[in-house]
């Protein structure tokens, strides 16, 4: 960085760090009020009403109550506050606060004037300014970044014979080290333009373009980049003045810090100090587009609809059907058995749902999108605490259960083919996820966040994490294999008998590659030291971008555990 930080800088990023780095989602959560302490409801009655979803709730009090009992078992508990807008086409069907935005104030959350910092999820609106800039002619998805850089001292150096393009970034399959840290600094004195964070940040290329799914805050942040560049503005000017006002999501910005004329009121984050909660430590976002947008419900609510509505909310429209549709496909494919990539959004819960989403993990706060837009619905929710992904998929996928739009999960029917287990003795090993750094001081993280395969006597496959989740696979077909007692999809890509890849259904922000034999470490037992186990996990369980271990809810094991701590 071309600007030094202070030592308070310093301090406060190393107590935000462990956290940090889950890579905003992509991979933060006492007691404060319960459900006394709620703010009111908030409908927007300017939204137009297109009529109800095929879903189990015949009114909105009964989809309010539903939710209230769900953020009752969780506020105080689980995060101090907490936001949440569903949306049925362009109806905001509820969107309401729980709990408190600032234990020390103790000022309560209101869906329409709280923002929240939604972390990952707002490259969702990075990746739609991107699609404009292709629907108005400045940018081409497969043109070498590059091309748009000419006035910039941003590059993207040459390597492996192929470009960079736009649809790699969008896919984050450009294949750029994953260096964690998006930029983090303690003091908005210390941010730098986006331009000279680019520069001092940028990593290096370690795979083709287009090869494989490694989850990128500078790739996302570099997109963001090049609309500003094709346009001649800055980034957060963009944005504003092309999606979000004319969305009418007037307490969303990208800006750091927050502007003062904003209106409304900032959610402070929190973290957990025994069995209370305490305000976390102020941060600011140095790769803007990859993570720095607030918002409350109500605006995520208003994006969430112009999506479902292909591009257009009400008489607004911010695509056109056609490239809200283009953004809405599959882009790279990882796996046909599992879930892949669109164009900014990733495919979610079972493989055969047709569930967009994006979720995200900034420092002391977590969130989730995801949209069904054969049914029309969507469903947004904030945390403003470090709670486990886990916890906030859980939540939505009740919503989404009482709709009716996740498909059934069957119990898988084991293949009968004789090579059976020869293909399970191909497969076994350790793994390490295209996510995590494979190099630096944060390389510690990869080695302890592996995962080991192993064929068991009765023919299924088990794998293990360094926290001690196992878990067990039936193969149903060539080196395909389903979860027993759950959702998730392993399928493997082998060449000449010898792995190369293994996608993991759930684990949509990277693959996993097998861990060469001299480079190997024992991922289960003694071998992984306990704090440094927990360190790894966290990173595993916290952050948005590895979702190793999702809660399956009814979906999920007999005894009715949540699962392990790499959810």
């Amino acid at each position: 960085m071309s600007r030094g930080r202070s030592s308070t800088d310093e301090t406060v990023l190393r107590t935000t760090r462990r956290g940090a780095l889950a890579g905003l989602g992509t991979l933060g959560f006492g007691a404060v009020a319960t459900t006394s302490g709620r703010a009111q409801s908030s409908i927007d009655p300017d939204h137009g009403r297109t009529g109800p979803a095929d879903g189990s709730f015949a009114e909105p009090d009964e989809l309010e109550a539903f939710v209230d009992d769900l953020m009752a078992e969780r506020i105080g508990d689980v995060t101090p506050g907490a936001t949440v807008a569903v949306v049925e086409g362009d109806t905001p069907v509820l969107a309401k606060g729980y709990g408190i935005a600032d234990v020390d104030a103790r000022t309560p959350v209101r869906a329409d004037q709280t923002a929240f910092r939604v972390g990952s999820v707002g490259k969702l609106v990075t990746w739609t300014a991107v699609m404009q800039g292709a629907q108005r002619g400045r940018l081409d998805l497969d043109a070498d970044v590059d091309t748009y850089l000419g006035d910039s001292d941003v590059e993207v150096p040459d390597a492996y014979g192929d470009p960079v393009t736009l649809r790699h970034l969008g896919t984050h399959t450009a294949g750029f080290e994953s260096a964690l840290d998006p930029g983090l600094v303690a003091s908005p004195d210390a941010l730098d333009p986006l331009e000279t964070v680019l520069v001092d940040h940028r990593p290096d290329r370690i795979r083709p373009p287009g090869a494989a799914v490694g989850y990128s805050n500078y790739g996302a942040a570099l997109a963001g980049h090049v609309v500003a560049e094709a346009h001649d503005t800055t980034f957060e000017e963009y944005v504003r003045s092309e999606i979000l006002e004319p969305l009418g999501m007037t307490h969303g910005t990208f800006a750091q810090p927050v502007p003062e004329e904003r209106p409304g009121d900032l959610a402070v984050g929190h973290t957990r100090d025994g069995s209370t909660f305490v305000p976390g430590g102020e941060f600011y976002i140095g790769m803007r587009p990859a993570g720095s947008l607030s918002a409350t419900a109500t605006d995520m609510a208003r994006f969430a609809s112009a999506h479902l509505g292909d591009g257009a909310l009400g008489g607004t429209r911010i695509l056109d059907a056609e490239t809200a549709r283009r953004m809405h496909d599959v882009h790279h494919v990882r796996h046909p058995a599992v879930n892949n990539w669109r164009y900014g959004f990733y495919e979610y819960g079972p493989p055969d749902a047709d569930l967009l989403a994006h979720s995200g993990a900034t420092v002391h706060f977590g969130s989730l999108l995801v949209l069904a837009p054969e049914h029309d619905v969507g469903v947004f929710l904030n945390y403003n605490s470090d709670a486990d992904e886990g916890d906030l998929e859980a939540v939505v996928d009740e919503i989404l259960d009482e709709y009716g739009v996740q498909p059934d999960v069957s119990s898988p029917s084991p293949t009968a083919d004789p090579n059976r287990r020869e293909r399970l003795e191909t497969v076994t090993g350790e793994y390490s996820s295209t996510l995590l750094p494979k190099s630096g001081p944060m390389h510690v993280a990869d080695v302890l966040a592996r995962v080991s395969v192993r064929a068991t006597d009765d023919g299924r496959l088990a794998t293990e994490t360094p926290g001690g989740d196992t878990r067990e696979w039936i193969e149903t077909g060539p080196y395909v294999f389903h979860e027993v007692d759950g959702e998730d999809v392993l399928a493997f890509e082998t060449t000449n008998g010898n792995v190369e890849v293994m996608n993991a259904s759930n684990t949509q922000q990277g693959v996993y590659e097998p861990v060469p034999a001299p480079e190997r470490r024992v991922v289960t037992g003694g071998a992984v030291g306990g704090s440094l186990s927990g360190f790894a996990l966290s990173l595993l369980g916290w952050g948005a971008a590895v979702a190793w271990r999702r809660r399956n809810r009814s979906h999920g094991s007999d005894d009715g555990s949540e699962g392990g701590p790499d959810e």
